[in-house]
């Protein structure tokens, strides 16, 4: 028998990052499992569908950014009236289960499994806006202790879980997120029109892609490649992609004021155009302190490139041994590290192998599989009854996956 499970698909409504990325690939993963029968909710709608980014939302959220300052207490307002409808919704359409993948569920009357994560926000406050920080405190004790099950995107995440708010181990359920669509290698005839427009060669450029944020630790790449020799610098700039996180002022100004010869500067880039960043990629390097599952190495090591990661929290257990590992805090190790795997196209081309093979073994595919597991678990018992969650801050708990 189908499974109706609801999903908050809201974040898709705004700029898609790391959770919405979550949201619609496990959505569509889940699609395909003949006992799983999806139902979205965005915002103020219903939808019989698997998550997925609404056609024209960007058309939409530009006008509702203009009329927003003409509405009094428009935020009570609106979350008020998103929980109403959403909990009308669970009765209306019969819902079995309802899995909220951002954190702090909406008003629900039906078995939650929800997802955590990372817990960044307690690691590294500064990252977070205060609001949402003093919401996750004030909300998620709570809506951990009354989900059915909890799920989690890695064996460092859960541990970290478990630890802080003492739960059983039996409720808390790992499951590795996947390489998402459109990360696999490409030669240097397919990524030359994407790569030529931003004046790049196809294996001639040093890679990071991440948030502009303090915990992304992006000074530490800056500094350790400003070690390297300037021949190595010139013949490999290093290319950083990311849009603007909490923050983020001082290291955009500095990123600007850099030689664009050796330092390029995107900003957010669209998913054509980073599939090719990545695939046309010399070195991805990823010094970030704290990642509860770290997609960016896994797309790069899924688009043929070698990585290097942060030795910290949950990258050592997604990267394994098919890439290399730097201390964040010692930019003259890193800055050796580079030279030594730049100056060496052998090892560049080891590292490629395995990195795909070790990729290859990441698929939402599997993540469905587990969380379809998870949902019947989450079954076994009488739903757990929340009652009414006050209205959360504008951003509704983190806006990115680690």
């Amino acid at each position: 028998m189908s499974i109706r499970v609801a999903f908050n698909a809201t974040p898709l409504l705004s700029t898609v990052t790391g959770i919405g990325n979550y949201i619609a690939e496990l959505g569509a993963a889940l699609a395909e499992l003949s006992d799983v029968d999806p139902y979205s909710f965005y915002r103020h709608r219903w939808s019989h569908e698997h998550p997925t980014v609404p056609a024209g939302s960007a058309i939409r959220r530009s006008m509702v950014e203009c009329l927003k300052p003409l509405i009094p207490f428009r935020g009570t307002l609106r979350n008020a009236s998103k929980h109403l409808g959403f909990r009308e919704g669970l009765r209306r359409f019969g819902i079995d289960l309802y899995h909220e993948q951002n954190y702090i569920p909406l008003c629900y009357d039906v078995p939650v499994v929800i997802t955590v994560h990372d817990l960044s926000w307690i690691r590294y406050p500064e990252s977070h806006p205060i609001d949402r920080v003093r919401w996750l405190e004030r909300e998620l004790r709570n809506a951990l202790d009354r989900a059915s099950a909890i799920l989690v995107d890695s064996d460092f995440v859960r541990r970290e879980v478990l630890t802080t708010f003492g739960l059983d181990t039996e409720r808390v359920h790992m499951a590795h997120l996947g390489v998402p669509r459109g990360f696999h290698p490409r030669d240097a005839i397919e990524t030359a029109p994407t790569l030529g427009r931003l004046r790049l060669t196809h294996g001639g450029y040093v890679l990071t892609v991440a948030t502009i944020e303090p915990r992304k630790n992006l000074s530490h790449i800056v500094d350790s490649y400003a070690q390297l020799p300037s021949a190595l610098r010139e013949r490999f700039p290093l290319v950083i992609a990311g849009a603007k996180g909490w923050h983020s002022s001082a290291m955009v100004t500095r990123l600007r004021s850099l030689s664009e010869q050796q330092v390029r500067f995107l900003g957010h880039v669209e998913r054509p155009v980073l599939t090719h960043l990545y695939a046309g990629a010399a070195l991805f390097a990823f010094p970030s302190l704290y990642e509860g599952f770290g997609l960016p190495p896994l797309e790069g090591m899924a688009s043929g490139v070698p990585v290097i990661v942060s030795d910290r929290a949950s990258l050592p257990e997604v990267v394994g041994d098919a890439g290399q590992m730097m201390d964040p805090s010692d930019t003259a190790d890193t800055a050796a590290r580079l030279r030594a795997l730049l100056e060496n196209p052998a090892e560049r081309d080891a590292m490629r192998a395995r990195g795909l093979e070790r990729a290859a073994s990441f698929t939402w595919a599997k993540c469905a599989a587990v969380t379809q597991g998870v949902y019947r678990f989450a079954l076994r018992d009488e739903p757990a009854r929340l009652p009414d969650s006050g209205p959360s801050p504008e951003s509704h708990a983190a806006s990115k996956v680690s």
